[in-house]
């Protein structure tokens, strides 16, 4: 397995609750392997996120703009990402979205 060196930089607060974590629990061996498994962690959790399947059926919508792919191959791509939108969790994130566009432009009080 080939690996990637990355460079990160913490706020000196960050890294010493990090290893304070570390020190007290002793789950992970050393920093670079708790910031791996955060990265995959937060990855998977991207990965579900509803708001990142819509972005991603966006883009196809995009593509297909400007595909020659058939309209039959464009549906099914469309019909697979649907089936992984959950419509409840969806609405759940335009309410936030609107929330949260509502707050920055009219304040907390709107």
């Amino acid at each position: 397995m080939k690996y990637a060196s990355v460079s990160v930089k913490f706020p000196v607060e960050l890294d010493t609750e990090i290893e304070r974590f570390l020190d007290e629990t002793g789950i992970y061996t050393n920093k670079s392997e708790f910031i791996k498994e955060a990265c995959r962690a937060h990855l998977r959790d991207l990965n579900d996120d509803t708001a990142i399947a819509a972005l991603r059926l966006e883009q196809l919508l995009a593509q297909a703009e400007q595909s020659r792919e058939s309209d039959s191959e464009i549906d099914a791509e469309l019909a697979a990402l649907g089936e992984k939108v959950d419509s409840d969790d969806l609405e759940r994130a335009v309410e936030e979205a609107r929330k949260e566009t509502s707050e920055q432009v009219y304040g907390s009080d709107a």
